[in-house]
């Protein structure tokens, strides 16, 4: 092997550059030849979409160009990163090897796979093929939709879910029929099952109708389908529902029957512990930024000292799910609910942290 070490990370969001800041700030004495591959232009901050569908907000604090990011992040270091912006379409565990959409064929000693997941509806995470204008161009033409609707359906009871009704709730104050469809007991149930009620009683305040219990599917572009065969039409049906991982380019093998990577607890492949995972494709993992941050990095360093940099010294850290849960989610601009750590927080705090703005002004530390 020569003296410096190839690299590619696949992904070009959340869990790729937080990889990629791993590894340059490593004090170790091996010189690293990175390559990031992702199809996006731009690293996009997700986390506002609810927001955006009823407030412009200057794509320059939500979009951070990737080639620029990296270039800064690189600086000051001994390793050299580029940014290929292309999708991958095939893994070779046994040749080392990552073939690109052109069809070009990049080597490897260490693989990271970061792709992410993509949303069933492209407004609320990027592609894994397209670029972000796709994803800016549908939030735009959603937005629109919403504004010129006079009813509108939620599919999802889940944190985007809740957080769109919330907004929109807030913004139209009743002058348009809102209705959220669960798909379980209640809104946030999966999430926060302690605080359905609480969540229940501010979208309702919000004038936002809540469906639970039914299963329910988009026909066609305005038409919503019910378990029990009855349908019910509005003008604008957003999916926030189900997130698909962006694993088509990897072998069967290493996924789960979800199509989620199958790792060790130390985010390895079993059989390649070269190739490290992280971020929502993990398949233990819990698909959210917090876990990313909080519980997911501690691993991913240890593990990137032992299998990138060979520091056979480093005890390394296995990842535990959390069994109590921290998430905050704004239900419209005043306050919403929340837990840190399973605490219930009081509204003022989610209201602080992100109801106001949605965390906007935090944007750039995710990928600068």
């Amino acid at each position: 092997m020569s003296s410096t070490k190839q690299v590619i990370i696949v992904g070009g969001s959340y869990a790729a550059i937080l990889a990629l800041k791993t590894l340059l700030a490593a004090t170790k004495a091996v010189k690293l030849d990175i390559t990031v591959v992702a199809p996006n232009e731009k690293a996009f901050f997700n986390i506002c979409v609810p927001r955006l569908l009823i407030e412009n907000v200057s794509i320059e604090k939500i979009a951070f160009p990737l080639g620029e990011s990296i270039n800064n992040l690189v600086q000051g270091t001994i390793h050299r990163a580029i940014h290929i912006q292309s999708s991958v379409t095939q893994v070779d565990f046994n040749k080392k090897s990552v073939t690109i959409a052109d069809g070009s064929e990049l080597t490897y000693d260490n693989l990271i796979l970061a792709s992410g997941a993509r949303s069933v509806s492209p407004i609320w995470k990027l592609d894994s093929i397209k670029d972000i204008d796709y994803t800016l161009d549908s939030i735009k033409e959603a937005s629109a939709q919403i504004k010129n609707a006079k009813s509108i359906a939620i599919i999802g009871g889940g944190t985007t879910g809740v957080e769109t009704a919330g907004e929109l709730g807030h913004e139209f104050k009743g002058g348009k029929e809102i209705v959220l469809y669960t798909g379980s007991s209640g809104p946030l149930s999966k999430v926060l099952p302690n605080h359905v009620s609480s969540v229940t009683d501010k979208l309702k305040k919000l004038n936002i109708e809540i469906v639970n219990n039914q299963l329910v599917k988009k026909q066609g572009k305005s038409t919503i389908a019910l378990e029990d065969g009855t349908t019910r039409d509005f003008d604008v049906i957003l999916e926030a529902y189900k997130l698909l991982p962006n694993t088509e380019y990897l072998p069967q093998e290493v996924l789960d029957k979800r199509s989620y990577v199958i790792t060790d607890e130390f985010f390895r492949l079993r059989d390649h512990h070269e190739v490290i995972c992280l971020g929502d494709i993990l398949a233990l993992g819990q698909q959210s930024l917090v876990d990313l941050t909080y519980n997911q990095k501690p691993v991913f360093t240890k593990t990137v000292s032992c299998e990138v940099f060979g520091d056979s010294s480093v005890k390394l850290a296995p990842y535990v799910k959390p069994t109590k849960a921290t998430v905050l989610v704004p239900i419209g601009r005043d306050g919403g609910v929340g837990a840190v750590f399973g605490f219930s927080i009081p509204s003022f705090v989610v209201w602080l942290a992100k109801s106001r703005n949605f965390v906007i002004p935090k944007a750039p530390g995710f990928f600068t």
